[in-house]
């Protein structure tokens, strides 16, 4: 009779997205013994499973536009940018987790910094019509109405954590992720903020930071009273520059701690840029980020590719538990952006940009959804991922629990080894899947940003529903008496069982975090 890791080793390793529902319930049952395994298609048997077949060659990564990145608008190359009219009105305009933003900077108090080092575009030393620092009535960020969503321009956010049977909480509350987004006819801003570590000083980071970036370049790009000179790619990278140090300084106003921030800009193209041969019509995506938040492109023509994958070497393990670098006091009064960095794309219309915090992206992760694990050399790089380390920067979540400290490769050593690039590709060629064929594996293509929010997230749920449904196990959190009553254990007793989970736990897929995603779906649009 197979060991319950042996009967989990192979299950996971037959685990396709068509069945993923089906798998990670059937791992979180009580009852080992009757392991539903999922069913292999003819396609399957020939072929391999999904992560086989790439290793064996059978399945490549193709590549889209090429990505630029440069730690300065210098480092790129200059683009002009088409016509968008910065006098058209929003179409869509969305903040969350909640009221998102919308919670911070409720003073709507002028940002001004400047930096000798950088030409920037500072548009916020110029005074409002009226005089004073406020906007007009009734607007945040330049915005009236910030809960108005469309399926072309979508975002949402959800805790991965377990509910906590003692008060029906969710661990890590509140959500420390913030996303916003103000979508045009022919243009947008998506942002997106992971805080760092629990509670409300990260949440309102992540809140400050969005709303600092998106306030400034709302004002930069779309404000007719302000002559912003924003005619080309350069423009658009000093801008996002400029609306970072606006974001950090509202996070030091309001106290926040630290945080990630991606924020993405897309406009059009002229339309000799593209060819007088070309049917689709070309935009640009410019992108700063700091930290492990990412941002990606899906096209149905060749698949995901990440925009901000020149923030790290793709080529290394990375440890997990390092955000890179954040906003925020960090050291005294000042952020770390040791990874800050520019990228830009070219997209096309019907082409889908979003962001995704790490509660998303790892997920996605060969390792982490225990289709495969690291070479036995990188046990210690692996490992570091677990360590829990203390610098501010790093993201210290559950210690014992979600990171025990036997390898990957001890634990499934049937699974197939992957390199850190390969790890990368296949992230990418998992979301591809997803987002090309459905959950059932049968499609049809995504064809909106509401529906990528959708998939991806619930992927996400998905694959750590075994996790959760461990611990929220009440033998965790209580001790049955003679009579049947249940009593609450002491938070040290707690601990103690929790810690026994360990190997359940490590069987397992998923990563428990904060998970959020937000999307745009390029195009001109035009309404009544």
């Amino acid at each position: 009779m197979p060991s319950l890791r042996k009967k989990v080793v192979g299950f996971m390793r037959q685990l396709s997205i068509s069945n993923l529902t089906a798998a990670v319930e059937s791992i979180g049952q009580g009852d080992h013994q009757n392991l539903q395994y999922p069913k292999t298609t003819q396609q399957e048997l020939v072929g391999g499973c999904f992560i086989s077949r790439y290793l064996n060659g059978l399945e490549k990564k193709q590549e889209g536009p090429p990505i630029i990145h440069g730690r300065s608008p210098e480092e790129l190359p200059t683009k002009p940018l088409g016509d968008y009219d910065k006098n058209e009105k929003e179409f869509a305009a969305i903040t969350g987790p909640d009221r998102g933003l919308t919670t911070v900077n409720l003073k709507q108090r002028h940002l001004s910094i400047s930096d000798p080092d950088v030409d920037y575009i500072d548009i916020l030393d110029q005074p409002d019509q009226n005089g004073s620092g406020m906007t007009s009535d009734g607007e945040i960020a330049g915005v009236s109405d910030w809960f108005n969503s469309h399926d072309m321009a979508y975002g949402i956010a959800t805790t991965l954590y377990e509910k906590n049977p003692t008060n029906d909480c969710n661990n890590g509350e509140p959500i420390a992720d913030c996303f916003g987004m103000i979508a045009r006819p022919n243009a947008a801003i998506l942002a997106l903020a992971d805080g760092v570590n629990w509670g409300p000083k990260a949440s309102i980071a992540a809140r400050s930071a969005v709303h600092g970036s998106i306030e400034y370049l709302n004002k930069a790009l779309f404000s007719s009273a302000i002559n912003s000179g924003v005619s080309t790619t350069r423009d658009v990278f000093i801008a996002l520059l400029q609306s970072f140090h606006a974001a950090h300084s509202l996070i030091l106003e309001e106290k926040g701690m630290l945080t990630t921030l991606t924020v993405c800009v897309i406009l059009p193209l002229p339309k000799t840029a593209s060819g007088s041969n070309s049917s689709s019509k070309k935009y640009v995506a410019c992108t700063c980020n700091v930290g492990d938040s990412l941002a990606y492109v899906y096209s149905r023509k060749t698949g995901v590719r990440e925009i901000t994958r020149g923030c790290r070497d793709i080529h290394c393990m990375r440890d997990m538990r390092d955000a890179l670098g954040a906003l925020g006091p960090v050291a005294g009064s000042n952020p770390e952006l040791k990874n800050l960095t520019l990228s830009m794309t070219e997209v096309e219309q019907g082409d889908i940009v979003f962001l995704t915090s790490d509660g998303i992206s790892d997920n996605f992760d060969p390792v982490v959804g225990k289709f495969a694990v690291l070479p036995s050399n990188n046990g210690g790089s692996f490992n570091a991922e677990r360590s829990g380390r203390t610098e501010s920067r790093q993201k210290g979540r559950r210690k014992s629990v979600d990171h025990p400290q036997r390898s990957e490769s001890e634990i499934h050593s049937d699974l197939p080894v992957v390199e850190a690039y390969q790890r990368h590709e296949l992230t990418l060629l998992r979301m591809e899947d997803l987002l090309k064929r459905g959950v059932s594996g049968k499609g049809p293509p995504c064809n909106s940003a509401k529906r990528l929010c959708e998939l991806v997230l619930d992927f996400s749920v998905r694959i750590t529903a075994a996790k959760r449904r461990i611990l929220e196990d009440t033998d965790l959190y209580y001790a049955q008496q003679k009579n049947g009553e249940l009593v609450a254990l002491s938070k040290t007793e707690q601990k103690i069982r929790r810690r026994k989970t360990i190997d359940k736990i490590s069987m397992v897929p998923g990563k428990l975090d904060h998970a959020t995603v937000v999307a745009y779906m390029v195009g001109s649009y035009k309404f009544d």
